[in-house]
C-alpha cells in the first residue's frame, strides 16, 4: 500500500512541478525543457507523461492488477 501511495504522490508532484516551473522559466534552460522567446512557457512533456504513467500504475495497483495470482 505504501508503494501505491508513493506512486500516486510522485506522479502528481511530477505533473505539478513541470507546470509550476514553467511559470518561472522565461528565458533560461530548465530541467524540464528549453524555454524560448516564442513559447516562454514551453516545457518538455517528459515529466507530465511520466507522472501520468505513475498515477495510472497507482490506480491499477489499488485494484490489485499487479498482485500475483
Amino acid at each position: 500500500m505504501t508503494t501505491i501511495i508513493l506512486l500516486l504522490v510522485m506522479g502528481i508532484t511530477l505533473i505539478l512541478s513541470s507546470n509550476i516551473f514553467a511559470r518561472f522559466a522565461s528565458s533560461q534552460n530548465t530541467p524540464f525543457g528549453r524555454a524560448n522567446a516564442k513559447h516562454p512557457n514551453a516545457t518538455s512533456m517528459g515529466p507530465a507523461v511520466t507522472g501520468s504513467i505513475m498515477i495510472i500504475a497507482a490506480i491499477l495497483g489499488i485494484f490489485g492488477v499487479f498482485e500475483p495470482q
